[in-house]
């Protein structure tokens, strides 16, 4: 097989249907020239059986590997390895491109053939498979998950806009500087590689706002808190790594708060309650002040926890 100019890696766990949502806008690509790559980090659904069939049908150019259950970021790291293509494309599984997508991502990368050059994609929510919520609509223009809003603004984008929900890089960087396998979870691994290459090489982010993606995650505020801490967890280990990086809360407010949120992330019931109670009242009021407080607790708990001998976050500090 010739080698493509492109490649598309898709890392997967247990979201068989949107996975298949997800190929399918790949087939409707406007420019056809490009390889996927779907790495399986040992899903316990019907994915391998989708893939086995979907491998015999389709008429994109596409390989299938699985490996025992490991993280996204070790299973994009195998995903580049066994890419052919000079630039790569990084989405989830759950991520549908627009029809222009990977086009967009192509030409942009003919025009700029720098080693470090990457282009970040906006990724909106997709209107058909889900309800958009209050919350919803509130978390898809709050920094808290992605700042597009400040990208749309004009914010010049950098290492902390390394979104692998919708990025193309050349996949030499991506093999000089792989993900750091020591992150378990969709959380701070892209992010730490924006920033070591930054830090050794040096980035140029362009953000391509034609690049649309449309993510398919209904998602509660309750589910969102219970991220925030893997979020936490993640961003104490980036911490470790580059104390650089481990800044005072952004805001006055954030700053005189901070006693009061350790205290509370310290207390099992209390920031249970706290995270109930701004749940109901986001139901009602959308964003409100205890959403901000339930959440940054919940950030707090992940980051003084480590993970025990089966995986799970356990408390660590007092």
């Amino acid at each position: 097989m010739l080698t493509k100019p492109l490649g598309v890696v898709i890392p997967t766990y247990n979201r068989c249907d949107a996975l298949a949502q997800c190929l399918s806008h790949l087939e409707n690509q406007t420019w056809k020239d490009f390889e996927v790559v779907v790495l399986d980090d040992g899903s316990t659904d019907s994915t391998q059986m989708l893939m086995e069939s979907y491998l015999k049908k389709t008429p994109l150019a596409v390989r299938y590997a699985r490996q025992d259950n490991g993280g996204p970021a070790k299973a994009r790291n195998l995903g580049i390895s066994m890419l052919q293509s000079p630039v790569c494309v990084l989405i989830g599984d759950d991520i549908f491109a627009s029809p222009t997508l990977v086009e967009r991502h192509m030409n942009w990368h003919r025009e700029n053939p720098e080693v470090n050059a990457v282009a970040v994609g906006w990724t909106q929510w997709s209107t058909t498979g889900q309800a958009i919520t209050p919350f919803m609509r509130w978390l898809g223009e709050s920094p808290e998950q992605f700042a597009y809003k400040d990208l749309l603004a004009g914010v010049e984008p950098d290492w902390r806009h390394f979104y692998t929900s919708n990025l193309s890089v050349k996949t030499e960087l991506l093999r000089s500087f792989p993900f750091d396998e020591r992150f378990p979870y969709a959380a701070m691994e892209d992010i730490e590689v924006g920033y070591r290459i930054e830090k050794k090489r040096g980035l140029k982010v362009k953000f391509l706002s034609e690049a649309v993606a449309y993510h398919l995650h209904p998602t509660t505020f309750r589910q969102f808190c219970e991220r925030m801490v893997r979020v936490g967890y993640s961003s104490r280990l980036f911490h470790e790594l580059w104390p650089e990086q481990r800044l005072p809360p952004p805001t006055p407010l954030r700053r005189a708060l901070d006693p009061a949120i350790r205290a509370v992330a310290r207390n099992p019931f209390l920031t249970r309650l706290l995270a109930t109670t701004a749940d109901l009242a986001s139901r009602a009021i959308c964003p409100n002040r205890l959403m901000e407080a339930a959440y940054l607790c919940k950030f707090q708990v992940g980051y003084e926890s480590q993970r025990d001998s089966e995986g799970k976050l356990v408390r660590c500090r007092s």
